[in-house]
């Protein structure tokens, strides 16, 4: 039978190497700490990167040796190589996956050394090339030994269980085993319905032998409504003994996906209101317990979505089983996040992290979307774009055909370009009211765009403001940072978004605050901090709520605001988010009338009275309270002092209609990544005179995929439009020395 190990309690120890390739340290050196896995070297200062190294020893006797070992990675953060007793086992290329390893040729009888290479540097070959999030370090998920028969199901096909699964909503369940040894053995199948047998069945252990079988009147998984689930329990047997055994959950539902209705989940429209989520949290990195993924997942249900994007890369197999069981649509996707046409490299990379996610995720029901590409027209668009962004599509189609393919494209991404017409479906990444435009533009996008290509399912793959709660306004403005600026926004923006019955979803950018070493904004150093809930988990911001009122069922009321606490004036407006049909609001034991706003938002104007004010707000069954103080001034350090007050930057050659060719494929401009600027000759010289700060940047070495308006955009102190037309036209007249864009 199968036996699997935990290996994370090992007595592991950890080195940073001074360079690549060089030899280990010496055991008694210094440079070793103790360790527990899972570990993140680089937590506190996730712009480090470079070679680690990780080594633990454990034992075996003779009898285990007469069995079959893998080693398991749940994940290793970037390109790893792992030996056992010196010996090479295998080398893996991206951060996200689950990998294994073959063992029996390097072990040997007592102590064994496993030596685990972990290199997050960025690679170019390797995705992500760059990212707005945090490039962590290290064994930051969990690390087992695999024990098996000489007859098993194969551990080395993509990192699976060696069993896929395919089932349809009339309840035929399609198998196709990978088996190693299985020549004279039995497979035996069994689909559980909780602890009854729904169907079964013993055929001859055949590698690659599909078995469909049937179950009778199945129970639809149907999102939040019904999550049910089925086990498939597979066994090989030999001279009637089981050898091995694997257990997969599964459901059965059907998902459609229409232009002019939307999404379908068995049959019936479920408009998808969704949040992204990256996996990373405050002073712990990526490497966190179940435990914390069961808060997340706690989380997510008290907002009342029904649906996430787990950007942009593989997220741990326990959270796709908690969408599982609780319910939730995933959109699942690789981070494929730039795609230079010179780089082959990378396309391969791509493909194999395609294939790693399907294989090993096909059989969640929540997964309805696979996410093939993010942003990656950052630096312009190419034929040889389409083509291999509509090759991954292709892929993806081959690996997984009953699921949906979907994509995310920024705001520079034409309504005609070919980016919309690969996937199924396409997703818009969109800040307007923010980074550029007004809160009031969406409306006017959605109108556009479904005129232009009607046939085009379109969602919303990202919106959202940066918040940092130290900040408030009782006249929120755009980049003022306040918490009242970020609810303002969704509060306008998220009924735009839900006012075309046709727009299949939209995700909310982003459920947690992040780490993005590159930020310095907002007052807060190496965070994204659009979320609606702190990095930390601890704090849910006023749009959290905002949210909660549009989505969830459990009533409850909510007084925003309460960090704001000094406020001055002869009254103030107070907001209250509830789902309740009614709010009554009461200060200092006064009844204040008051008015419904907007659906599930109620504005009331309360008197400032000398002194401390108790505001209490109930609502059916529910009840809220703060406690607000009269200040003579306004509070100076609610207000945001913006280092450049005087500059904002637009970018103007998304407006404009003078039909300039701004950027032309033979020439430089602002729009071309900074590492292909920095290798010529002339466009150096020229950015050395006009941005020094970004020539001898060290960074802009580092992300040399970013374009140089996205640098250019995070400078603390950014130059203003009439500067960047003018660095723009003297770009303009340096001609590229290699093909170009196509």
């Amino acid at each position: 039978m199968r036996t699997i190990y935990s290996l994370n309690a090992l007595n592991w120890r950890f080195a940073r190497l001074e360079s690549p390739g060089i030899p280990l340290p010496a055991p008694e050196s210094k440079v070793w700490q103790d360790v527990t896995l899972p570990h993140v070297w680089n937590k506190d200062d996730p712009s480090q990167t470079g070679e680690c190294v990780y080594q633990a020893t454990f034992g075996m006797d003779a009898r285990q040796l007469e069995k079959r070992h893998f080693i398991e990675f749940e994940a290793v953060a970037g390109v790893r190589k792992v030996e056992m007793n010196g010996q090479l086992l295998g080398e893996h290329r991206g951060g996200y996956s689950t990998f294994r390893f073959a063992m029996d040729e390097a072990l040997v009888e007592g102590a064994n050394t496993l030596t685990v290479h972990a290199d997050n540097t960025r690679y170019s070959d390797v995705n992500p090339l760059t990212g707005d999030f945090d490039n962590y370090g290290g064994i930051y998920r969990d690390v087992k030994l695999i024990e098996v028969e000489g007859t098993h199901f194969d551990l080395l096909y993509y990192g699976t269980q060696g069993v896929e699964i395919d089932a349809e909503a009339d309840g035929t369940v399609k198998i196709t085993p990978h088996i190693t040894g299985g020549e004279g053995a039995m497979a035996r199948y069994a689909i559980l319905d909780g602890n009854c047998i729904a169907a079964a069945c013993e055929v001859s252990a055949i590698t690659g032998r599909d078995v469909t079988m049937q179950v009778e009147y199945p129970r639809l998984w149907n999102g939040k409504a019904d999550p049910h689930c089925y086990t498939l329990r597979a066994e090989l047997l030999r001279e009637g003994a089981v050898c091995d055994a694997v257990e997969l959950g599964f459901g059965f539902r059907s998902i459609e996906m229409n232009a002019a209705q939307g999404f379908s989940l068995n049959g019936k429209h479920l408009r998808l209101n969704g949040v992204a989520k990256h996996q990373d949290r405050e002073r712990m990195g990526c490497a966190f317990t179940r435990a914390q993924l069961d808060e997340d997942m706690a989380i997510l249900k008290e907002l009342g979505a029904n649906a996430v994007r787990l950007s942009h890369y593989q997220h741990p197999q326990y959270f796709y089983d908690l969408c599982d069981k609780e319910g939730f649509v995933v959109w699942a996707e690789i981070p494929m996040l730039a795609m230079p046409d010179a780089n082959d490299g990378v396309f391969e990379n791509a493909k194999s992290q395609l294939t790693e996610l399907i294989l090993q995720n096909r059989h969640h029901p929540s997964i309805c979307f696979w996410g093939i590409q993010n942003e990656i027209a950052m630096m312009g668009e190419s034929l040889e774009m389409y083509d291999k962004v509509a090759k991954l599509n292709g892929l993806a189609k081959q690996l997984d055909p009953s699921r949906l393919t979907t994509a995310a494209n920024l705001y520079c991404v034409k309504n005609n370009s070919q980016l919309n017409f690969i996937p199924d479906c396409i997703g818009y990444n969109l800040y307007y009211g923010w980074y550029y435009g007004e809160m009031g533009d969406y409306a006017g996008f959605i109108r556009k765009f479904r005129n232009d290509n009607p046939g085009v399912p379109l969602g919303f793959s990202e919106y959202g403001v940066d918040c940092n709660l130290a900040y408030h306004s009782e006249t929120p403005r755009r980049k003022d940072y306040s918490e009242e600026y970020q609810a303002l926004y969704h509060e306008t923006v998220y009924p735009q978004l839900t006012a075309e019955p046709a727009i299949w979803g939209s995700f909310v950018w982003n459920l947690f605050d992040f780490g993005s070493s590159i930020r310095d904004e907002g007052g807060v150093k190496g965070r994204n901090s659009k979320g609606l809930v702190t990095w930390d988990r601890q704090t849910k911001k006023d749009a959290f709520y905002y949210y909660k009122a549009q989505w969830s069922e459990e009533l409850f009321v909510h007084i925003a605001g309460r960090r704001f606490v000094k406020r001055s004036g002869e009254s103030t407006t107070v907001k209250v988010y509830s789902n309740c049909s009614e709010v009554t609001l009461t200060t200092n034991g006064r009844e204040i009338p008051g008015r419904q706003t907007a659906a599930g938002v109620f504005s009331l104007t309360v008197p400032l009275d000398a002194g401390a004010l108790e505001l209490r707000a109930e609502g059916t069954g529910c009840a809220d309270s703060i406690t607000l103080e009269h200040v003579a001034q306004p509070e100076q350090s609610y207000i945001y002092v913006d280092p450049n007050p005087e500059i904002d930057v637009k970018n103007w050659f998304t407006m404009q209609d003078s039909g300039e060719d701004l950027f032309p494929e033979d020439r430089f401009s602002i729009m071309d990544p900074i590492g292909e600027i920095l290798d010529n000759a002339e466009a150096l010289a020229l950015l050395e005179t006009e941005l020094p700060a970004i020539a001898h940047d060290e960074r802009s070495r580092k992300y040399r995929s970013m374009g140089l308006i996205r640098i250019i955009n995070r400078m603390p102190h950014k130059p203003d439009e009439d500067f960047l037309k003018d660095l723009n036209r003297k770009l303009n007249t340096i001609p590229k020395k290699t093909e170009g864009r196509k």
